[in-house]
Parts: structure tokens; C-alpha cells; sequence
């Protein structure tokens, strides 16, 4: 009975083994007879999951090859412009998945059989389908973005980038003259990033920015864009390493890189070097006001009031150096306020000394301040803070038609 049963097992495994490898040869014929890539997929869907087919290459090939004799047949529609609206979108996809697929057999392509010696079947045809297909992915990329398709788009060129790190791919792309210049593969690893950031991944927007930089793509706005992204994330580390970087590249045309620097280090509480670096750009540049700035804030972040009282200089240097620099005007005039409110809180309390105060101390201050705070606003009409301080002065000067006129604007 015993040697029944394992008679009958053997006899059952066999069998299953055998309707498995049905379903490859029949995914095959499908593949052969030109038949649709989603056709051959579904087809092959049972040996995908069965341990006895799984580890085939050939369960993993036939259904990559179907993907890219699909897009074949649609290029050649493409050319003759008999594809659908959907076209260009479908074919991406088709790449996309047939490099998916060929990525799973190659491993399995390359088992040492019984007497372990490898024999590849089809890693060559592979690598020479890979290696013809090189630029379609770079296409494919552009047509996916424009369909909005972010996330198939950022799939695409990923395996653009990728592609060469397959030795036997590279050798192919080298020998026929299609393996581009490192620029190429920076340009496209760019566009990757900025598919990614607009499907949100920020995670995978950030890394591809970093490979476009490691293939020399080191244009300001890979570093604008890169910050933008580092900070969805709240990475400040990266931050800190692009605006480091991009620095003494684009630093005297955008002090923003400064700014970011700095801020990291008022983040954390490491006062002494963020003056010690913007105190070193101000020496380079001494007539560069956002600097200066920036400079003001460090000096209002200070625990030390003497330090505090430093930074309405500051600006007022700032706003000297560029009239037209908002952030300096705006910061000037608030600093402005800043003090006619602690005199206004020191103020006698007997009505007739409080007048002769107010008269010769505060308003002053606060008629300034208008002055000042207005410019800001024409600089920078959507700063609102700008008019709640100016509704603010206006009312500690009892000008009405002022602060009506502030109230309007606020309600635009």
C-alpha cells in the first residue's frame, strides 16, 4: 500500500507538471502566432504561480517577448498614422512591462543545469531586444508624461537610466553607437524626477535628482526643484546638502541657497555657524542685501537683547542696498512697529503726559512705519502680513480713510 501511494504521487506530480507545461507551450504558440501581449498574459497567468514553472525562464520570456512583438506591430501603425488616440500611451505600457518580464528570466536564464554548466536560451535574444528598444524608452517617457500617465512615464525612463548597468546591454548599446554621453542619461534622469513630483512620490522624485547630478546634470533648477521636494519632505538634511551645493555655483545670481543654509543651522540652535557663513558671504559680498536680510533674522533669533536690537539696522541696511528687495523693506517697517509698541507699553498712564508721549515719541514711529510698510506692499502686494501691520498703524493713528483703504485691500 505504502508503495502505491508513492507510485500514485509520482504519477500526480507528473501529471501536474505536464498540464503546467501545457500552459507554457500554449502561451508559446500564442506568442508565435502574433497574438496580443495581454492574450499570451493571460494564457501564461497559471504556470506564473506554480512552483514547478515559476523558476522557468522560458514562463518569464515568452509573455516579455509577446509585450514587446505588440509594440512592433503598433510602431508600425504609428508610422503610417493608423494608431489610436490611446496608442502612444499602450505602448509605453507594453515596454515597460516587457522589460519587467525579461527582467525575471534572465536570472533564470542563466541556472547551472545538472552537471553545472550554464546555458543561457534567451538571454542573447533578450539583450538584443533590450539593446533595439534603448530609445523607445526615452520616447515611451515623453508620450506617458504627456498623457499624464506620471507614474508609467517615471517607470520608463528609470529603465532608460537602467539599461546600461546590464553589462551585456551596454556592450550591445556600445557596439551598435547607441549608448549616449552621460549628459543624455542626466537630462533624462531629470525628467524621471520631475514625473515622480508630479505623481507624488517624493521619495523617488528625490533620488532621481540625485542620479541626475551624479551623470553632471547640475542646472539651477535641478537644485530649485530638488529643495522643493526635500521640502514636501521635510528633509532637512537634504536640504542642507543641495543649497550646499548649489552654493558656489548659483549663489550670487539667488541668495536663496544662503537662506536655506542658514536657516538649517537657526533651526538648530547653531547660531554661531550660521553667522560665521553668512557673515563669510557678506565679506564676499558686501552689496548683496539679502544677506543682509538674512543676517536681520539671525540677529532676531538671538536670546541676547542687545543682539535683537541689531536687527532693524540690518534691514535698514538691506532696504539702502536694494530699495526694491520686499523682504527687506517689509522686515524695516515691522521693526518699526516693534518699537513703537514697546514705547506705546512704557507710555505715562495720566492722559495729559501720555498725549505729550504719544505726540513726540510714538507717532513718529508709526507714521514712519506707514510710510515704509506701504512700499512694502507695492512691492509685494500678496504679503498680507504687510496689511495687518498697516491696519495696525493706521489705527494707533486714528486715520480713518487710511484704515478703511487697508480694510478694502485686505478683502481683495
Amino acid at each position: 500500500m505504502k508503495k502505491f501511494s508513492l507510485l500514485a504521487l509520482a504519477i500526480v506530480s507528473a501529471f501536474s507538471l505536464s498540464a503546467q507545461m501545457s500552459v507554457v507551450k500554449e502561451a508559446e504558440r500564442a506568442m508565435k502566432g502574433s497574438k496580443g501581449a495581454g492574450e499570451v498574459i493571460q494564457i501564461m497567468t497559471p504556470a506564473f504561480n506554480n512552483p514547478e514553472t515559476q523558476g522557468l525562464a522560458q514562463t518569464w520570456y515568452i509573455p516579455g517577448k509577446a509585450s514587446f512583438n505588440e509594440f512592433d506591430h503598433m510602431l508600425g501603425l504609428k508610422q503610417f498614422n493608423k494608431l489610436g488616440a490611446d496608442g502612444p500611451q499602450k505602448m509605453g505600457k507594453l515596454l515597460v512591462q516587457g522589460y519587467e518580464y525579461f527582467t525575471k528570466a534572465f536570472p533564470l536564464d542563466s541556472v547551472a543545469d545538472a552537471k553545472g554548466k550554464v546555458k543561457p536560451k534567451y538571454s542573447k535574444d533578450m539583450v538584443g531586444t533590450l539593446a533595439g528598444h534603448f530609445s523607445d524608452y526615452s520616447n515611451a517617457g515623453v508620450d506617458l508624461y504627456n498623457a499624464k500617465d506620471y507614474v508609467g512615464a517615471y517607470e520608463a525612463w528609470n529603465i532608460f537610466c537602467a539599461l546600461p548597468d546590464n553589462p551585456a546591454v551596454k556592450e550591445a548599446l556600445r557596439k551598435n553607437g547607441s549608448l549616449p554621453h552621460d549628459s543624455i542619461f542626466g537630462e533624462i534622469a531629470f525628467n524621471q524626477a520631475l514625473a515622480a513630483w508630479q505623481a507624488e512620490k517624493l521619495e523617488e522624485a528625490l533620488a532621481a535628482f540625485r542620479k541626475a547630478k551624479n551623470f553632471g546634470y547640475n542646472k539651477k533648477q535641478l537644485y530649485d526643484y530638488a529643495i522643493g521636494v526635500a521640502t514636501g519632505l521635510k528633509n532637512q538634511e537634504a536640504i542642507l546638502e543641495l543649497a550646499e551645493e548649489a552654493l558656489p555655483l548659483y549663489g550670487k545670481e539667488d541668495p536663496m541657497y544662503m537662506g536655506q543654509i542658514v536657516n538649517y543651522y537657526l533651526q538648530n540652535k547653531q547660531f554661531d555657524k550660521a553667522n560665521s557663513v553668512i557673515d563669510a558671504a557678506i565679506a564676499q559680498e558686501p552689496g548683496n542685501a539679502q544677506y543682509y536680510v538674512i543676517k536681520g533674522v539671525l540677529y532676531e533669533n538671538s536670546e541676547d537683547p542687545a543682539t535683537k536690537a541689531l536687527a532693524k539696522d540690518t534691514y535698514k541696511k538691506a532696504m539702502e542696498l536694494d530699495p526694491t528687495n520686499a523682504q527687506a523693506v517689509y522686515n524695516y517697517g515691522r521693526q518699526i512697529c516693534e518699537e513703537a509698541y514697546k514705547l506705546s507699553d512704557a507710555a505715562p498712564s495720566r492722559q495729559e503726559e501720555y498725549n505729550v508721549y504719544y505726540t513726540e515719541k510714538i507717532k513718529p514711529l508709526f507714521e514712519q512705519a506707514a510710510g515704509v510698510l506701504e512700499q512694502a506692499y507695492q512691492l509685494d502686494p500678496d504679503n498680507s502680513d504687510v496689511l495687518k501691520f498697516l491696519e495696525n498703524v493706521y489705527y494707533n493713528l486714528n486715520d480713518e480713510k487710511m484704515l478703511n483703504d487697508v480694510k478694502k485691500r485686505m478683502t481683495y
